[in-house]
């Protein structure tokens, strides 16, 4: 079996907010809290079922696998057909964090119409001209309407990093995180510190009262 056979049954994955909720927002991340809510508090004023999806990270490497796919290629693949049985034929919102950020851009281009908002939170831009070459062909075709949120003293994605992203996709907009409002003492910027503008704009018109 190859990876891109992986059964959906074998992909990681935790549900939690509203489960009978019409929107679904798909998160990626990596690590020991990657399926965990990034804040109970703010995601119970909305109407929004997450579906919390941990990735390993050798899925996240460049080597390709039987047939060409590279890992990430495939893995895209297979959480497609996952998001796809999910949510059925509503759209869905993706948030890509960190390290996980090139999967949910591969991601929102392989669910296509099926995926209409994007969020790339603390997303480096790709290390070298080939990475590059081969993830500009793919930001051209995605169509989900992307926020780009990066701390401005995050040592791996700040501004530079940020502004590469907005320059290839379509339909993108930047916002910078000052350091003074990040919580951690290296400037990385947490997920929990942006939940609520991540949420506006993965799940728009979901807050309560709204």
């Amino acid at each position: 079996m190859t990876r891109a056979e992986k059964p959906a049954a074998a992909i990681r994955r935790q549900s939690f907010g509203r489960l009978g909720a019409q929107r679904t927002v798909v998160v990626l991340r990596t690590g020991a809290t990657a399926m965990l809510d990034p804040d109970p508090a703010v995601t119970a004023t909305r109407s929004v079922r997450i579906l919390a999806i941990g990735i390993p990270p050798g899925e996240l490497e460049d080597p390709a696998t039987f047939g060409g796919e590279t890992q990430a290629q495939s893995a895209a693949a297979a959480l497609a057909a996952v998001v796809r049985g999910e949510a059925g034929d509503s759209p869905v919102g993706i948030v890509g964090y960190g390290r996980t950020g090139e999967l949910a851009i591969m991601l929102a281009q392989a669910l296509g119409d099926g995926a209409d908002r994007l969020a790339l939170i603390a997303v480096p831009a790709p290390e070298t001209r080939i990475d590059r070459d081969d993830q500009q062909a793919v930001l051209a075709r995605v169509t989900a309407k992307t926020l780009i949120m990066n701390g401005q003293q995050d040592p791996d994605a700040a501004a530079p990093a940020a502004r590469w992203h907005h320059k290839r996709l379509p339909a993108s907009r930047v916002e910078m995180v000052p350091a003074a409002a990040v919580s951690s003492p290296d400037g990385r910027l947490p997920l929990s510190s942006v939940w609520d503008r991540v949420l506006s704009h993965v799940a728009p018109g979901t807050k309560a009262g709204t």
